[in-house]
């Protein structure tokens, strides 16, 4: 069984959909199968092995890949991440015309924007994305809470037999706690705790070992406006000057949330460290007290980078938007989306009760567990092989 999967991005490039792409090729190849990721190519960046880099036609993360009847026709299953505008009109009528011999399509988000691009993805959600989906053979979703708020809300209405809710996974023996926990009644210790982290980032990105660390991970361009990074630096210029923000994550948009952190007075507590190797990151995720997920639309479905920060045992502050409330659920606070001060409000909470926090914290970590990889790709093999078994 051949499968390929086609995604707007691929890791290196940040985003969940590329993240969630290659980790399911990953390990369904660490099972011996043959599976392939294909993205646009991108200037600087080279293929890696379990990656195609397929030049393309792109104009933002929409691209008309060359050659893909090729790379299809040759797939017992094609897995398209959407949305990939450009890419997903291919995808559907190559399949309408039986190169493609399998679909499955993995409902990721809507795309949200203003101005002319979000006129453009709304005209796509109305007249191409019914094609789209309905030449899939499987669909699936991260949280059927996502699917009832969004446009892919008809589906369940109509009870369609192709909707599968496959929550994402987290690797858990890589995103972990520390192998210690300390007393949080205990001052010192909880001072003493971040994972053993907090002298290195003193010293490397110039946080007091003493700080009070609010963190987020956030790809920071101009495709995920809805990230909320404006939303959590007005949140935390209410705080105490203890309390510190650790920003991972790049993009082109990068150096106008610096400016306004300067502008908003935090120039010496906002830290954007950029995009940090695997090691670096569990450290810096360690480091944290609480992880903010601040997203303010519902391009934003589940919260890959805040379920890793319940993994390491950090509890969570997160916009109660649907499928990111359903992960963030028992494993800290939910407060609504684009309000700086309620999200101030719920930080400063968690920040100031050290017995509540450690309460969040074991709780994060027990629910991150049953968020499997494992029992992922273990129901994706499953409808793979249903489909290649039945007739096209």
């Amino acid at each position: 069984m051949k499968l390929l999967h086609l995604c707007c991005v691929a890791p290196p490039q940040g985003g969940g959909m590329g993240s969630v792409a290659d980790m399911e090729v990953r390990r369904l190849r660490a099972r011996r199968v043959e599976a392939w990721l294909a993205a646009p190519a991108v200037k600087g960046i080279e293929a890696q092995e379990q990656v195609i880099r397929v030049p393309s036609f792109t104009f933002g993360n929409a691209a008309w890949m060359r050659g893909l009847e090729r790379l299809c026709s040759d797939a017992d299953v094609v897995h398209l991440h959407y949305p990939f505008y450009g890419t997903a009109g291919q995808v559907a009528r190559l399949r309408r015309a039986g190169v493609i011999k399998h679909l499955v399509v993995t409902l990721h988000m809507d795309a949200r924007a203003n101005g002319l691009r979000g006129l453009f993805f709304d005209a796509h959600r109305r007249w191409f994305q019914p094609r789209v989906l309905a030449a899939a053979d499987q669909l699936l979703v991260s949280s059927l809470d996502y699917a009832t708020h969004s446009s892919f809300s008809a589906f369940i209405t109509n009870h369609d037999p192709r909707l599968v809710e496959l929550p994402f996974g987290v690797d858990t023996d890589r995103f972990k706690p520390i192998e210690h926990p300390l007393d949080p009644s205990t001052e010192a210790l909880a001072k003493e705790d971040k994972g053993g982290q907090g002298g290195l980032l003193a010293d490397r990105w110039g946080i007091p070992p003493d700080a009070k660390i609010i963190g987020t991970v956030s790809v920071m361009d101009q495709a995920h406006p809805f990230k909320g990074i404006d939303v959590l630096l007005k949140a935390v210029a209410q705080l105490p000057s203890d309390v510190h923000l650790l920003l991972v994550g790049d993009g082109n948009r990068r150096q106008d949330y610096e400016n306004m952190a300067r502008e908003l007075g935090l120039a010496e507590r906002a830290h954007f460290v950029g995009r940090l190797n695997n090691e670096e990151l569990v450290n810096a995720l360690r480091s944290m007290d609480v992880f903010a997920f601040p997203s303010t639309t519902g391009a934003e479905a589940f919260g890959l980078a805040m379920l890793e920060a319940m993994a390491c045992g950090v509890p969570v502050v997160a916009s109660d938007l649907p499928g990111v409330r359903s992960v963030a659920q028992d494993a800290g606070l939910v407060v609504p989306p684009s309000d700086a001060d309620a999200l101030s409000a719920a930080l400063s909470s968690l920040l100031n009760d050290a017995v509540l926090r450690e309460q969040y914290a074991i709780a994060a970590r027990t629910k991150a567990v049953t968020y499997s990889w494992d029992a992922h790709v273990d129901r994706l093999l499953e409808i793979y092989k249903k489909l290649c078994v039945s007739p096209s």
